[in-house]
This record gives structure tokens, C-alpha cells and sequence, in this order.
């Protein structure tokens, strides 16, 4: 991406210059790193979510895999009702996966039905569902399992000008027990940008109204995907060139406040939109010798890609956090699922097998964490400089690194930069946190033991989880 037609935009710290590539593929928001808000504990998130959704005046926006059923979701919906009844100016909107968010007789729609059955059209509720299951495979599917096909998995808490990223739903569970990773940040253009990547997606969902739901007809599913694809990326193109205008702006007044770059990423792999998977591998890949990386994820199951570029084109010490089997959500479940966490602990000890056949040991580490009572769900990369203690970068949100966020869902990611000492030590103490329950689990994961089930079908069906 050019400036003024010959000079290239870059990051004005030298220390930054090897990630100037990202200017050509993301749009760039220059902000002030007070700003940025770390939190590093579920009830402090549902506390800041309830906080921002009571003093909201404008709009509240939310895009999850689904709303929960529990007495704390009630409590934040309830929140958000008076406000609502008080503010006639504000605004509720709601983007949730279809098949989960329907799944049973009470569910999220059935906990929005008093949302959308008033005359004020202050809220709006939209479905998204994968084209994957447009027709008869809906049907053809049975519950929970047709979830595997494809989801909505952004996570987006919007109130006002604020946006709060994150891996968590809007769920019980994920207000309490469940480490996850929540960074907000009070800036009123990426919060119009992250309100109008909803809108986008909600434009060919399916709407919930007090008539029931509301289809959106397609002639085929090509024809779905090729309009989502062409509006998505339209959608980005308009952006990027908007704050590539005002980047010029920026650097000609030479604003001094701006200490922090925020770069949003969007994965929608089945739609052939691959910012988020382009940009962490060129990341892990293009890094100078001697930086450190630290990487985590709830589910291990890296793509192939990603694992050939850690083990052959990174030059970084990597660490890589998971969750132990018994920090696993799926631990417990009923049906197959509950083989989930074996199937996990087997993609690690083949990728681990990887790692010893290249002699990578002493460059890449393998961490579980492990916490009793709790499991964890905490996902993304914090990026360390040679010779530096803190983290000068982050990349935040859904995605997992492996293959469903890759290809099949709907995933909203943001790589963030930052020179403000302040806020790289509290990456550094958010990073430090999740790695205090952490222990080092290579010999572990070859002498787990796998249900012979799950070592005749995990290969068969990896992309699915």
C-alpha cells in the first residue's frame, strides 16, 4: 500500500518494520493506548459487559455462537431491557449462530422473543447460518451434530464506542469458570467498523421476529456464497481505503498520542476471506531470530499449514498453551463429544512427533493448562521481541488456529501493536496469568492413553473440530 503514490506507508517505530505488510491487508486504526482496557477474569468481563450495557445510549451490538439460558445472561438481558425502555434512542442488535442459537425447546431465540415482539423496532435478532446447510441438510442433520458443519463463532461486544474482543460467549458458563481472553477498546470508528461487519453478516441471516423466523431465499447456494463473498469484501476494501486516508493525515500532523495500531482481521474460509489465517502465518514466518512467540489455544488442532510454517519457517522460540483434557469444555460429554479432549491430546502428540522428527525441541515447547475447577478457552498470540520481556504485539478474538476457524466458521480476530510501556506490561501480565497454571506436557502426551475409537476417527473428521 502506497502514500502518496511512491512512499509506503510504515510503522513509525523501527522496531515495527518488518509487520509494514499488514497495510495491504488490513485496515489500520491508530489509537491511544489508555484506550485499551485488559481483563483477565470471566466475572470481571460479565461485570464490564453489564456496566457497559446499562450506560449504553446509542446502540449495543453482539455477535456470539449463542446467548445462554442461565440466571446471569437473564440478569444482563434484563440490563439491557431497561435501558432500552428508558432510551428510546438506543439500539439493540444481536448475530448468533442458527443452529445453536435454536438448539432446544428453550434456547436463545425463545429468551429474545420479548425483544422482538415490541413495536418500538429498537432490536433486531439475526441468524446466521452456514450455506453449507442451506435446503435439506438442515433437516437431514440431527441437533448438536449439524453445529459441526459450520458456525457463527465471532465474538463482539459493542456499547456505544466501545468494543470489547474476545473467544467467549455470551454464556454462563464463560461469566464464571471459564479462562478466556477479553481486550477492549473505546474508539468510536473500529467500533463502527466491527457494528457494521454484524451488519454485514446479518444481511444474509435469517431474522427472528414475532412472527417467528424469517427465511432469506437464495436461488442456490454459489449464489449465496458469491454475494456474501463480493459484499464482505467490499465492505473491507471501503474501510481499508478510509483509514489508509486518514493513516496519510495522521502522519503528516505527526500525532504524537497515537501509540498503538489496531489491525482487524476476519476469517471466512468457506467464503474464500482469509485475512486472519494470511496474516498469522506471514506473522509467525517473517519474525526476526531470537523473538519469542506465545501462542494458545482452547482446542489444539492446528492446520497443516500452520504447523509446517512453525517448524520450517519460523525463527522464534515458540510456546504453545492448550488445555489440558481436563480443562477441556467437552470433558464430561455425552455421546461422542465426550471423546473430544482425547482427540485433542492426539492431534498434540502427533504435532509434538513433528517437532522431534524436524529436532525443533529446543526452539518449540508444548503447555497444558490445567486449574482445578475450571476449563480454559483462551486464544491468540502475544509477540516478544528479541532481547524484550514484554509482548510489543497481540492478535485477539475467536479463532483457534486449527482447522474449523480456518474453513468452516465465522471468526473476528484484531492484531494489535503497541510502543506504550504501560500497555505492554499489561499484555505481559494478561500473558503471564493464563501461562501461572501452565505445565510442560511433551512426555505426558506420549504416554496418554487414546480410546482406540478415537484413534480410528480423528483423521477422518479433524476439520470438524
Amino acid at each position: 500500500m502506497l502514500l502518496n503514490g511512491n512512499m509506503p506507508i510504515r510503522f513509525k517505530p523501527l522496531e515495527f518494520n518488518c509487520f509494514n505488510w499488514l497495510y495491504s491487508v488490513a485496515p489500520c486504526f491508530p489509537v491511544n493506548a489508555s484506550k485499551i482496557n485488559i481483563i483477565n477474569d470471566p466475572k470481571k468481563f460479565y461485570d464490564t459487559l453489564c456496566d457497559r450495557f446499562r450506560n449504553a445510549n446509542r446502540r449495543i451490538s453482539v455477535a456470539s455462537l449463542y446467548l445462554g439460558t442461565g440466571s446471569m445472561e437473564k440478569e444482563l438481558l434484563d440490563i439491557t431491557k431497561k435501558n432500552l425502555k428508558d432510551n428510546k434512542c438506543l439500539n439493540f442488535k444481536v448475530l448468533l449462530d442458527y443452529q445453536r442459537g435454536t438448539r432446544g425447546e428453550v434456547n436463545s431465540v425463545t429468551l429474545l422473543k420479548d425483544f422482538v415482539s415490541s413495536d418500538t423496532n429498537q432490536c433486531s435478532v439475526s441468524l446466521y447460518q452456514t450455506p453449507r446447510l442451506h435446503g435439506s441438510w438442515s433437516k437431514a442433520l440431527p441437533s448438536r451434530y449439524n453445529e459441526l458443519v459450520g458456525l457463527q463463532h465471532m465474538k463482539l461486544y459493542i456499547a456505544d464506542d466501545s468494543v470489547l474482543l474476545s473467544g467467549a460467549n455470551y454464556s454462563n458458563d464463560y461469566f464464571q469458570q471459564r479462562q478466556d481472553r477479553y481486550i477492549e477498546i473505546e474508539d468510536a470508528e473500529l467500533a463502527n467498523f466491527y457494528n457494521e461487519l454484524i451488519d454485514e453478516v446479518s444481511h444474509f441471516s435469517k431474522e427472528s421476529s414475532k412472527d417467528g423466523i424469517r427465511e432469506r431465499k437464495y436461488a442456490s447456494k454459489e449464489l449465496f456464497i458469491q454475494d456474501m463473498r463480493k459484499s464482505v469484501n467490499a465492505f473491507m476494501t471501503r474501510w481499508q481505503e478510509q483509514q489508509m486516508n486518514k493513516l496519510i493525515s495522521f502522519r503528516n500532523c505527526e500525532d504524537e498520542t497515537k501509540d498503538t495500531w489496531i489491525f482487524p482481521l476476519v476469517q471466512m474460509g468457506e467464503f474464500g476471506i482469509t485475512q486472519d489465517e494470511q496474516v498469522t502465518k506471514k506473522f509467525l514466518a517473517t519474525v526476526p531470530e531470537g523473538s519469542i512467540i506465545r501462542l494458545a489455544t482452547g482446542y489444539f488442532n492446528l492446520t497443516n499449514e500452520y504447523a509446517k510454517t512453525l517448524l520450517k519457517d519460523c525463527k522464534a522460540n515458540i510456546s504453545l498453551l492448550m488445555a489440558h483434557p481436563n480443562a477441556n469444555g467437552f470433558l464430561g460429554a455425552a455421546g461422542p463429544a465426550g471423546g473430544i479432549p482425547h482427540a485433542y491430546s492426539l492431534i498434540a502428540r502427533k504435532f509434538w512427533q513433528r517437532v522431534l522428527d524436524s529436532k525443533q525441541m529446543n526452539r518449540v515447547e508444548m503447555l497444558e493448562y490445567e486449574r482445578p475447577g475450571w476449563t480454559f478457552h483462551a486464544k491468540g498470540l502475544w509477540y516478544y521481541p528479541p532481547g524484550c520481556g514484554v509482548p510489543w504485539a497481540t492478535i485477539v478474538g475467536s479463532a483457534n488456529l486449527g482447522e474449523r476457524s480456518v474453513r468452516r466458521d465465522l471468526e473476528a480476530q484484531a492484531a494489535i501493536f503497541t510502543i506504550s510501556p504501560e500497555l505492554q506490561m499489561k499484555l505481559h501480565e494478561e500473558s503471564q496469568l493464563l501461562h501461572k497454571f501452565a505445565t510442560e506436557c511433551s512426555s505426558q502426551l506420549q504416554n496418554r492413553d487414546t480410546p482406540l475409537w478415537v484413534r480410528a476417527t480423528v483423521g477422518l473428521f479433524r476439520t470438524y473440530f
